[in-house]
């Protein structure tokens, strides 16, 4: 340790090295700056990055024409050189983006080569650790190969761009640095063969991993094709050919980077193209990333022959991109969620909850331009949208809900022309909401608020709060604190540490997680109730109803999560005939054949059912996942507009035997296409052999909220049942009238339907109205939008109670009135 330490100390004494530390330390800081001004906010980035690149050059004209001068008194400062080189390489690939952006193990390799070069450029000794820093040199080595390999049809523009304060020299450096290091290294090689196998090994384990990730990522590759039809040949031509792809593709990793080929990921096609790519006919909101494991990979497995498009839509349904595929009208790449507060209100006798979430925008970099904010919230099934706010010049201003086509234009005309403060939160199916906010820049972080109505699940005799599901900017690394607060006296039992302070649980944390709250379930009170207008919404329990249903022929809808013994329980029921669809065909499954049948189904993770071909009173029994595609990816296909004009007519059951529900199944439920129960696999059996099917008793005036078991009915006003209940019980009354109605309005023109007043007047956000903040009131007249008037407005967290009755709004007023007399006459006497 001594004799290192010595060794150490001559070389840093040593003529030019103290200033080439100090270089390479200040410019390798000024790097890491830059670098993790994806995660910071600091001022002057460009400036900075332009100032390292100077130094770059100053020192690297320098400490080159020092070497050639005088190669025995300055070749000792190569391992530097070097080293500052590819600092300038990374600085300037900040602004030039030639590789796109590398991700972090690329700087890691790159450093331990630097590192490496400084012990074996200094007369290694002959010990077990030379050995080992020559196998980390050999793997690092490789790294530099492939930059020298990408770089190569740059070489003729380069030697021209020397010219421009020597920028085009950065494209020379890693030919250079191949050339330099293995002239250098080659005498070590032939004095001591055992330096040779260490760094060959190294080499040789990069290659090793490459050639492992490779063969992985082409079984991928050809079992995705395995499965992909001839279109020639497709039995299903109503479904575009992805779908077939996307229905046996199980997400994971491998998958997921074959899909994002010249999407997000490099691929060989566009090796040397040196641009930023496309993102095909559809949008697709990730940062390109230059990895060269996948981008070699590429090379050697087979093409999965689907267009950007197509694969798109399997990242869409599979790995849940849609926020990804969301327009952008302006860029949102550099803007960080900073503070999240996640205000629960929970109201056990009515067996909803309310959830206000409050955001804190800001942009890392001070670029020129403003950018646009895209967030996504994944909602409990049955739950509605209530509220939308947006801090303008640092005063709350509520959102106004309007028809969807009108808050679009408006938002488009004043973010695209305008440049102005609108915030706009729309519908979108399989319960998500999205909310979009502008402009935010580097100088004014933005705050919005919303609110969403809830119901709160029935569960094994217990009610359960699910927390929201939110995507959007670098939300993992929030500032967050969590509040639930109830009404009446329950106790709470939670999945995340919350403490009991001042009569609220609290919780302070990182990013936004899931979690839970349950609490003891009770009866629905009678005071349950909520007045407006002229009428009175009244909680009650839901009520089921068995119906005689002897189904004409029993449909397995089966996928890759059935078990062999749940289809051999139900193919077991006598006088029940049973049919699988596979594509479009029809096939018998019995006692006989199921296991040579589930075979067909072993790799199908969701089915798209032709439900519209399906006899009459057939009976569907599914156990459905969390993924599919949905109807807004089917939207051109033909299959989409069958099942939209022939299915209703079926008067089709369906079964599922699962606790989830996927995006097709839960938009089929919510339209009414087909009567849908949810149950276990024991209870579907006793269904299928008593033949009845479960139906929530409805009416008219009524709406089943299933997750609470509660049913919202409306009568006509009473002065004998009180008016103690939220105003979210109307909310969610007229949320399920509007999508009961949703089939029949969808050709209408919805700014003259009903239920778009229903929606502006209960203020909830459904597929025909959205909620959309302008900075002032005349955008809100420039753009045929009326504010709110006479309707419930935006759900609070602090006001959500009943509102007064005239009589008793007279009550309040003569109370107050002989209130202020009084106090009128004592003064007057004490004077």
């Amino acid at each position: 340790m001594k004799y290192k330490l010595e060794n150490a100390n001559d070389y840093i004494n040593q003529i030019g090295v103290g200033f080439s530390v100090f270089t390479s330390l200040f410019s390798g800081f000024f790097l890491l700056i830059l670098l993790l001004n994806e995660n910071t906010k600091f001022f002057g980035a460009g400036a900075l990055g332009t100032l390292t690149l100077i130094m770059e050059f100053i020192y690297g004209v320098t400490v080159t024409f020092l070497i050639l001068k005088k190669r025995e008194k300055y070749l000792h400062l190569t391992p530097f050189l070097i080293l500052n080189w590819f600092i300038g390489c990374f600085c300037l690939n900040t602004f030039v983006p030639i590789f796109e952006d590398l991700p972090f193990w690329v700087y890691l390799i790159s450093l331990l080569f630097f590192i490496s070069n400084f012990f074996i450029y200094q007369k290694p000794q002959e010990n077990n650790f030379t050995l080992f820093v020559f196998f980390i040199n050999g793997l690092s080595y490789s790294l530099i190969l492939y930059f020298t390999f990408f770089l190569l049809p740059l070489t003729p523009f380069a030697f021209v761009g020397i010219l421009l304060l020597g920028i085009g020299f950065y494209a020379l450096v890693p030919l250079l640095v191949c050339i330099i290091h293995i002239a250098t290294i080659a005498r070590y090689f032939q004095e001591n063969r055992k330096h040779l196998i260490s760094f060959i090994a190294g080499f040789g384990f990069i290659l090793v991993l490459l050639f492992s990730f490779v063969l992985i990522l082409d079984r991928e590759s050809r079992l995705i094709n395995v499965r992909r039809p001839i279109s020639s040949f497709t039995s299903n031509e109503d479904l575009p050919n992805y779908i077939k792809i996307s229905q046996s593709l199980e997400p994971n990793f491998f998958n997921e980077i074959l899909l994002k080929k010249d999407i997000v990921y490099t691929g060989p096609e566009k090796y040397f193209d040196y641009d930023l790519g496309s993102f095909g006919i559809e949008q697709f909101n990730e940062r390109k990333v230059h990895n060269p494991f996948i981008t070699i990979a590429y090379i050697f497995c087979e093409d999965l022959n689907l267009s950007q498009d197509d694969r798109i839509n399997i990242l869409k349904s599979n790995f849940d991109k849609r926020l990804e595929t969301e327009e952008h009208l302006w860029s949102g790449e550099d803007l960080i969620t900073k503070d999240i507060k996640e205000d629960v209100k929970l109201y056990p006798d009515s067996r909803l909850a309310y959830t206000e979430i409050t955001m804190n925008i800001a942009c890392k970099k001070d670029t020129w331009r403003d950018q646009e904010a895209i967030y996504s919230f994944q909602l409990p099934e049955g739950s509605v949208a209530t509220s939308l706010s947006l801090w303008v010049n640092g005063i709350e201003r509520k959102g106004v809900l309007t028809t969807k086509e009108k808050a679009e234009k408006a938002y488009k005309q004043i973010v695209g022309a305008e440049s102005r403060d609108p915030s706009l939160m729309q519908w979108r199916e399989g319960n998500k909401v999205v909310v979009r906010v502008f402009p935010v820049n580097y100088k004014t972080s933005r705050t919005f608020k919303c609110g969403f109505t809830t119901p709160l699940k029935v569960e094994d005799n217990k009610l359960k709060y699910e927390s929201l599901s939110i995507k959007g900017p670098n939300i993992s690394n929030a500032s967050t604190i969590s509040r639930i607060q109830m009404t009446g006296k329950s106790d709470v039992e939670t999945s995340k540490n919350f403490k009991l302070q001042n009569n609220f649980y609290i919780n302070k944390s990182k990013g936004l997680d899931d979690w839970e709250a349950i609490i003891p379930l009770s009866k629905i009170s009678k005071l349950n109730s909520f007045a407006w207008k002229d009428k009175i919404y009244e909680v009650k329990e839901s009520q089921k109803v068995n119906i005689p249903f002897n189904a004409s022929e029993v449909i397995l809808d089966l996928n890759s999560s059935w078990t062999l013994n749940e289809i051999e329980s139900f193919v077991n029921v006598k006088g029940k005939e049973f049919y699988v669809y596979d594509d479009k065909e029809k096939k018998e499954i019995n006692k006989e054949n199921f296991e040579t049948v589930f075979l067909d189904f072993k790799y199908l993770h969701y089915s798209l059912l032709p439900l519209y071909t399906i006899k009459h009173n057939s009976l569907i029994i599914t156990k459905s996942g969390n993924f599919s595609a949905n109807f807004e990816e089917l939207k051109e296909s033909e299959y989409l507009k069958k099942i939209r004009s022939q299915t209703k007519s079926q008067n089709l059951k369906v079964i599922n035997i699962s606790g989830d529900i996927n995006p097709f199944w839960q938009t089929v439920k919510e339209q009414k296409y087909v009567d849908f129960y949810q149950t276990n696999f024991r209870n579907s059996l006793k269904m299928l052999e008593g033949n009845y099917f479960i139906k929530y008793k409805t009416a008219d005036n009524v709406v089943n909220i299933e997750p609470s078991n509660i049913s919202i009915q409306e009568k006509p006003k009473d002065s004998t049942i009180k008016n103690y209940g939220p105003n979210h019980i109307y909310r969610m009354y007229a949320f399920g009238k509007v999508l009961e109605e949703q089939i029949k309005i969808q050709n209408d023109t919805l700014s003259a339907n009903k239920y778009v007043t229903l929606a502006k007047d209960a203020n909830i956000v459904t597929p025909i109205s959205s909620l959309i903040v302008l900075e002032t009131d005349a955008d809100y007249k420039n753009n045929g939008i009326e504010k709110n008037v006479d309707t419930l407005g935006n759900a609070s967290i602090k006001n959500d109670g009943a509102v007064p009755e005239p009589h008793e709004w007279v009550m309040i007023i003569i109370g107050l009135t002989t209130l202020l007399f009084y106090y009128q006459r004592n003064k007057k006497q004490k004077a």
